[in-house]
């Protein structure tokens, strides 16, 4: 990846970013081996953290210099000993919140229609869907292999005798030893769904007891029930994301705009038209977005226009 700009850097730090952008600096960080460097999103709110101490200080200050008093030095030096014990005790505190809850971790991202594949320190390789969040600790690979997903993603594991592999993400957490699996995660799904192609998995719910999975099963978690039933899947039905496929089978209208939101990065409004069933089957290949919209208005008949990141569909 070419060097990144200066600018965006410092708008980044400004807090003044997109997602977009964002992602463009983490995946920087990522390709350029910045490991050592403390996780720059939690650098951000510390030094904002840092900003507003120093204007808390500043109208505390205000406030003492207000206050009347015999014009000794005493006074004055007392006011200050007091701001400064005051700064001393700020900035503690908040380098501590920095190291305890955001350093050295090192954390992968993607944006809308962003599919990227990366290597873990272990050898274990994961590809990871759109919108989504990988997070992996300072201490991954000491004694145990953790890391945590919000999204979706594929993981290919790099066998370590001793050292399990575990995906933590909501309340389940799934745990592996030389297996490549697939979790799809996204906060929004009612379901967290882990897929198994080859090896074993456990797959548990907080200190539950879980289910051991063979390929070619999944394990399918409904957050509102707090249920974990199993089956079978068709793995190119559920990994057809790797290959930028956008793939449906009886999928109902509100799966098929999520989707179509998290390929492209757009807003559905469906509020012009009127309730409708859609029972989706098939496949896009790494579709445009007008292509997508063409094929759907034609055969569930709406109109639609697309107006600043928002598709407004209607009846005719």
């Amino acid at each position: 990846m070419a060097p990144i700009d200066k600018a965006l850097l410092e708008k980044y730090f400004n807090g003044e970013c997109s997602p977009e952008e964002e992602s463009l600096v983490y995946r920087w960080l990522d390709e350029n081996d910045l490991d050592e460097y403390p996780d720059v999103h939690g650098k951000r709110k510390q030094e904002r953290k840092l900003r507003e101490g120093w204007k808390q200080l500043a109208r505390l200050d205000e406030g003492l210099s207000a206050v009347p008093s015999p014009g000794s030095s005493d006074t004055s030096r007392g006011r200050w000993w007091l701001a400064a014990a005051m700064l001393f005790l700020l900035l503690g505190g908040s380098l501590i919140y920095f190291n305890y809850f955001h350093g050295y971790e090192k954390e992968y991202t993607t944006s809308f229609g962003e599919v990227r594949s990366f290597r873990l320190p272990d050898g274990t390789t994961v590809t990871l869907n759109a919108c989504s969040v990988l997070k992996v600790s300072r201490n991954f690979g000491k004694q145990h292999r953790d890391v945590q997903l919000q999204g979706e993603a594929c993981f290919d594991i790099h066998s370590q005798p001793g050292k399990a592999f575990t995906v933590h993400t909501g309340k389940l957490s799934v745990t592996a030893l030389g297996t490549a699996f697939n979790v799809a995660a996204f906060v929004d799904d009612p379901q967290i769904i882990v897929s198994l192609t080859n090896g074993k998995v456990l797959v548990a719910k907080e200190d539950a007891k879980g289910v051991i999975l063979t390929p070619g099963e999944e394990a399918v978690y409904t957050r509102k029930a707090g249920l974990i039933a199993t089956g079978k899947f068709n793995t190119r039905e559920r990994l057809a994301w790797k290959q930028m496929i956008i793939c449906f089978n009886n999928a109902g209208i509100n799966e098929v705009l999520t989707k179509l939101e998290r390929f492209y990065g757009v807003h559905f409004n469906i509020s012009q038209m009127k309730p409708r069933q859609w029972r989706l089957t098939g496949e896009y290949k790494n579709p445009t977005l007008q292509e997508v919209l063409e094929s759907l208005s034609f055969n569930y008949d709406f109109k639609y226009r697309v107006e600043a990141g928002n598709v407004i569909l209607s009846e005719f």
